[in-house]
């Protein structure tokens, strides 16, 4: 066999991605006898027009909710909203058998609301621009 090629690309194919993402699936199948990776989406929408204004992304697997994405629109910030769709994210979480649950923010976004939320900060690595960071989060869910 030839070596193999190497891409790199700032544009990957959706099914290159979905290729490597079912290899990887099989292997953590076969070391785990576990499958039960899902996509997790709560959409904040406006009645009207139905354009996204914010929301929380992220997946379950093996007993961990992953937080990937979380933004609010600014006009909706302090009412409450943030709270509740972490909170809902958290409740999926459980009722899909999470028991942890783990994010990053960056220091100049929201540490201190998740913080509030009972996340407690485990990591942090330096990023751009000088003087930020990326901070990890985790949360017992269930006790």
């Amino acid at each position: 066999m030839s070596e193999p090629l190497i891409i790199v690309t700032d544009a990957p194919d959706a099914a290159d991605l979905a290729a490597v993402r079912e290899q990887l699936s099989r292997f953590n199948f076969s070391a785990t006898g576990i499958d039960d990776q899902r996509a997790l989406a709560l959409l904040v929408k406006d009645p009207k027009t139905g354009t996204v204004l914010g929301g929380l992304t992220g997946r379950t697997s093996r007993g961990v909710l992953f937080v990937d994405m979380f933004f609010l629109a600014e006009t909706l910030r302090g009412t409450g909203l943030g709270s509740k769709l972490l909170r809902m994210a958290e409740e999926e979480g459980v009722r899909r058998g999470c028991h942890h649950g783990v994010l990053y923010t960056n220091t100049f976004q929201a540490p201190s609301f998740y913080k509030k939320h009972g996340w407690r900060e485990f990591g942090e690595i330096p990023s751009d621009p000088s003087g930020t960071s990326r901070l990890f989060f985790m949360k017992e869910l269930v006790s």
